[in-house]
């Protein structure tokens, strides 16, 4: 009697949550590419033996970089603006790009406010304008596409991975995943990614367990934007009309490795969509808690973790000088039997409307 009333060690962890939020210096959704896709899959399995679960992706998203004041002339390493001298060198690139900065501001007032650098250039080539041909659709090509290195002037680049692992033998497995990955346009409450898990696990040999670990995570880097043509609301963007430079990950995740129990995770991001003042979002959630049988329920027993990694980089206005650098990490673990075991996750960050 001694050993069932004190030999074991009974752990009991609460919801923690976790709420990164970006105020005015922060993430702006990416719009979707004009075709998109929808992934779906749902997985149920009840198995007395061997039962396996592996998941695993990643996805990067770019914009069309925006306008000719944040392109830099490929030749002088600058936005030459016009009316600048090049040194007195007769050289028609030179006058060219020059020529098309120029009327880039007239055909913003006169003919297409609001369009973009590659309307802008699309119509210089379908008009026949003067301009170098090459040079404009070498302004093209900078305007757009994924960018392994450095980001261009205006560029806003998004990667977002995950993965999964379930491995459960030598007991009974009850397991349900559910999978949605959709590349469209999303606005608050909806999600880009997400991934629900729900499983119970009982050990019927020696050496029975289940072994589980996922990983979420956004990887978010942006050149200065303007933001007036990037906000629903009018008013939202005064007085500056400005989305500063930044470079943010967060990554969150869990393991856990059990002889009885069950175990549910919930995993979503998004970092797709129109308007900047819809913030971008990572949620993390996990709950391992005991076995239901007919006659009442038993402990979970084993170890489970649960943990959160973020490195916040922000700068202000239009410089590229960080302002902010915010770096944290938290882990939550339990070892025994296991009462409860409850984390909570959640980032979001976007710009605010004040």
């Amino acid at each position: 009697m001694r050993h069932s009333k004190f030999g074991v060690i009974t752990l009991l962890l609460f919801g923690i949550v976790i709420s990164l939020t970006g105020i005015v210096c922060a993430d702006q959704v990416v719009p979707a590419v004009p075709e998109t896709q929808a992934l779906s899959t749902v997985t149920t399995a009840d198995v007395v033996g061997l039962a396996m679960e592996t998941d695993a992706g990643a996805w990067t998203l770019t914009n069309n970089a925006g306008y000719i004041p944040l392109i830099t002339d490929p030749l002088v390493g600058h936005w030459p603006g016009y009316g600048i001298d090049y040194g007195g060198r007769d050289d028609d690139v030179y006058d060219n790009y020059e020529e098309l900065v120029f009327n880039y501001e007239i055909y913003l007032r006169d003919i297409n406010p609001g369009g973009s650098l590659t309307d802008y250039l699309q119509y210089n080539i379908n008009d026949g304008w003067k301009s170098d041909a090459a040079l404009q659709a070498w302004l093209i090509g900078q305007t757009s596409g994924i960018h392994t290195g450095a980001l261009y002037p205006g560029q806003v680049q998004y990667t977002t991975a995950y993965d999964a692992n379930i491995m459960a033998q030598g007991g009974h497995t009850a397991f349900t995943k559910s999978m949605l990955i959709n590349t469209g346009n999303k606005v608050i409450g909806q999600s880009n990614i997400n991934a629900q898990t729900g499983l119970t696990f009982i050990a019927t040999a020696d050496g029975g367990n289940v072994v589980g670990s996922e990983n979420l995570m956004i990887d978010g880097a942006g050149n200065t934007t303007t933001a007036s043509d990037r906000i629903l609301c009018p008013f939202s963007a005064y007085p500056v009309d400005i989305i500063p430079a930044y470079c943010n990950i967060v990554q969150a995740g869990s393991k856990y490795d059990l002889t009885i129990g069950s175990v549910t995770t919930n995993a979503n991001t998004r970092f797709v969509g129109t308007d900047a003042t819809n913030p971008v979002v990572l949620n993390y959630d996990i709950n391992v808690k005991p076995y239901s049988t007919s006659q009442g329920q038993i402990l979970a027993s084993g170890s489970a973790m649960a943990y959160l990694k973020a490195h916040i980089q922000e700068a202000r206005g239009n410089g590229s000088a960080k302002a902010e650098d915010l770096t944290y990490n938290e882990q939550s673990s339990a070892q025994g039997t296991i009462t409860a075991f409850t984390k909570v996750i959640a980032y979001q960050s976007g710009k605010s409307l004040l």
